[in-house]
Formats: structure tokens, sequence, C-alpha cells
């Protein structure tokens, strides 16, 4: 008996591997679920962003007769760390907004030139959007899901104009590379 407790009181070698390969397993898993919900929580942001800058462009265009960032009809991109530009000026000077909706992944350093591509930011353009209009957009999302959230939240599918507002997805740039979501402001007066 007294060599039965000698020779069995730890784990063979296999068994310790199998140990290991079944947590790697496990967190490798935990890890990708993470990750999605990472994504998803910067895509609920994106869309709660564009929604706050929708409204604060709708405040302003009301209690002035006109469109912020007249004089940004180059395109710009619309952050709390690009404080040059007309729309910045407008809408936080004129206490629209007290910070600019800002993406959460935002990777741009220069204001004025982002060059589309990967890159995550909101832009915004008053002249080269949407035959001509007001334009705020998303350059990049993570998911399709947001697509479709912004897709059901903003479309009419009868003819793409709803409440004065043409939306389109993809295609339309803000003149600042080819954003995933565009909110285009269309007046109808």
């Amino acid at each position: 008996m007294d060599n039965f407790f000698r020779y069995n009181n730890g784990f063979t070698l296999i068994e310790l591997l199998v140990v290991i390969a079944i947590i790697s397993l496990l967190s490798s898993a935990v890890l990708a679920s993470i990750s999605g919900a990472r994504e998803s929580a910067r895509d609920t942001r994106r869309i709660s962003d564009i929604n706050q800058f929708r409204t604060a462009v709708q405040a302003y265009k009301s209690d002035t007769g006109n469109w912020p960032g007249s004089g940004d009809n180059s395109g710009v991109q619309a952050s709390a760390n690009c404080t040059n530009s007309d729309i910045y000026k407008d809408l936080i000077d004129g206490g629209y907004l007290t910070e600019m909706p800002t993406d959460p992944s935002e990777s741009i350093t220069e204001c004025n030139d982002p060059n589309g591509g990967n890159e995550y930011f909101y832009g915004w353009d008053s002249a080269h959007c949407c035959e001509g209009e007001y334009c705020i957009s998303i350059n990049k999302v993570e998911t399709q899901e947001a697509l479709e959230t912004l897709n059901n939240q903003y479309l009419d599918r009868d003819n793409n104009i709803s409440n004065g507002v043409q939306f389109v997805t993809g295609g339309g740039d803000a003149d600042i590379g080819t954003a995933d979501f565009n909110y285009c402001f269309v007046d109808q007066t």
C-alpha cells in the first residue's frame, strides 16, 4: 500500500498537456467573444455619436436658418481633435454640442487630410456629398449589424428621402474617402 501512494501522487506529462490544451481552447473562445463585444460597443457608440451630431446640425439650422460648417466645402474630419474646422466652431462655440463626437478608434493625425481607406473617423462636407448638400459620415464601422441598424434607422425604402434627409451607405464620401455610412441633409423647400 505504501508503494501505491508513493508512485501515484502526481500527474503524468500527458495529463498536464491535455489540461493545458483545454485551458488554451477555452481562453481563445473567451478572447474572441470579448473582441466581438468590443467591436459592437464601438459601433454602438458610433451610432449614438451620429445621432447626437445630426441633432446638433438640425438644431443649428433651425435656429440660424443656415447649415453649420458651410466653409468646410472640401470635406473635413469631425473630431474633438480638429478644432479649426467651421463645423467644430459652429457647433461647439454656438453651444449646440459640449464636445465634438469623435470616433472611438480615431487614428487620424491630420484633420484635413485623413486619406479615407481603413481609417476610423467621422467626416463632414458641405458641398460634395449627396447631390451637393450637407452630410456627415462614418468612414468605417466594424460590424455588419451596425450598418443594418443605420439602414433601419434612417432609410425610407420608397425613395431614399425621409424627413428632409437623403441617406446613402457607401459610395458618397464627404469628399474625404469612401465612407461606410453617410447621412445627408437635403433642403426640401
